[in-house]
């Protein structure tokens, strides 16, 4: 890849591309310590609500304990990179106001902790690579916006879902394929799960139980297929999607039986196979059919590209390497929005409840339609945290706007408003 070739030029230059990580957590952290085996790239910055985290976060990654510098102004954090020393700072926007930094990587899963973080790059004209679905997933579009007016890039993460499927996305239709089906393969649902029932495999696994649970009740890929969809527009078959179960082998047999080969092109996502994700696409050029019979490709005029390698936190600096290096985004939304991931009850809830929101015990999301929702009066689940229900609400029915009230107006509230008004649709946010 030519980006590693720019890299070693940098590096022997002793120009690397400075990374400053807010949210050292499971993927922050992962992020931090393939950047440390990488020429070219070094983290001057880590940043977590929490201080010793961000410390330790640098430990991990062979920074020495006296070459850390704890600051909390711009100054000394300036002071203290000119010096080589790294930065840890429990305010997670400050690096975006360090003159040493190119680029803000952003992991920390909370909706309005990733838009602060990411308004504040764009306010100072630094690049934001954000492992955050659940805030681009509701706000991303805003974002997007503001980073084009700034002159920066605004980007998800290569090496997670929607990064990889974007990256086949671009080769199949780059090499003018059309592209027919966007999909993530899943291993499990459970619906009903809870940071309880998930919290063995969250302490097994090194994550926290909330995301474990976003992972399992299937909140996740809804929002990461969002993700696709509102940076290709590509939209869902149907409220959740389908969720096929197949093989390699036979997908392409079993999305046709299914009548998803015919229509516009989707997002979608299965089981059966253990990971990856994959796009289907189309030629009608019959010579390419017969040289690609040749090559095992299958008969046509569908033929499947897929991907089982899920490395984000090993993959994720290149995201950032590339934003410095040529100005470009992994993935972001395209404009205006095309789809929406609705909230819906986990289980019965009473009036009066203030939901837990993405990853908890109250709620769930699936993808929707943005029309449909608009018209259905949905909660985007990425909003739900803190709403408080105007009525009860039985197992696996809706949440709309109605059924809630804001106690106070959050920044993804207010973004979410002014998202709305941006891009000419229906006003989604009721305070």
């Amino acid at each position: 890849m030519h980006v590693f070739a720019q890299l070693e030029r940098r590096e022997a230059l002793g120009q690397p591309v400075r990374v400053a990580v807010a949210g050292t957590g499971f993927m922050g952290q992962g992020a931090m310590r393939q950047i440390k085996r990488m020429k070219g790239m070094r983290v001057v910055c880590a940043a977590n609500r929490t201080l010793e985290k961000a410390i330790a976060a640098l430990l991990a990654t062979g920074v020495r304990f006296d070459d850390i510098a704890v600051c909390d102004n711009p100054h000394d954090a300036s002071r203290a990179i000119a010096a080589g020393r790294a930065v840890a700072t429990s305010d997670l926007v400050l690096a975006a106001s360090i003159p040493e930094v190119d680029v803000v990587m952003e992991a920390t899963g909370n909706v309005e902790a990733g838009a602060r973080v990411a308004l504040a790059a764009i306010e100072n004209r630094k690049h934001i690579v954000a492992a955050n679905p659940e805030c681009q997933a509701t706000v991303g579009p805003l974002i997007k916006h503001r980073a084009d007016q700034a002159g920066v890039v605004y980007s998800d993460i290569d090496g997670d879902q929607p990064g990889l499927l974007m990256k086949l996305y671009d080769y199949c239709t780059g090499n003018g394929l059309q592209a027919v089906v966007a999909g993530n393969c899943k291993g499990v649902l459970k619906r009903y799960a809870t940071p309880a029932t998930q919290q063995a495999y969250a302490q097994e696994n090194g994550i926290s139980p909330w995301i474990a649970t976003a992972a399992a009740d299937g909140t996740k890929i809804n929002l990461e297929m969002a993700i696709v969809a509102n940076a290709t527009g590509m939209r869902p078959a149907q409220r959740g999607m389908n969720g096929i179960t197949t093989t390699v082998e036979t997908l392409l047999e079993d999305f046709e039986r299914a009548g998803l080969l015919a229509g516009a092109p989707i997002v979608e996502f299965t089981f059966g196979i253990p990971s990856g994700v994959f796009i289907i696409a189309r030629t009608d050029d019959r010579q390419l059919q017969d040289e690609w019979r040749y090559l095992k490709m299958g008969p046509g005029p569908h033929y499947l590209f897929h991907n089982s390698r899920v490395l984000a936190d090993f993959d994720s600096p290149i995201s950032a390497a590339e934003a410095v290096l040529y100005g470009t985004a992994t993935i972001a939304p395209k404009g205006a929005p095309v789809a929406e991931v609705a909230t819906f009850a986990k289980t019965g809830l009473k009036a009066g409840t203030a939901l837990d929101g993405i990853g908890g015990f109250h709620c769930y999301g699936e993808i929707i339609d943005l029309k449909d929702g608009q018209a259905a009066g949905v909660l985007p689940v990425g909003l739900c945290e803190g709403a408080v229900l105007r009525r009860d609400i039985a197992i696996d029915q809706p949440i709309g706007l109605d059924d809630v009230e804001f106690e106070v107006e959050t920044l993804p509230l207010r973004l979410r408003r002014e998202q709305d008004a941006l891009f000419g649709e229906k006003a989604v946010v009721l305070l």
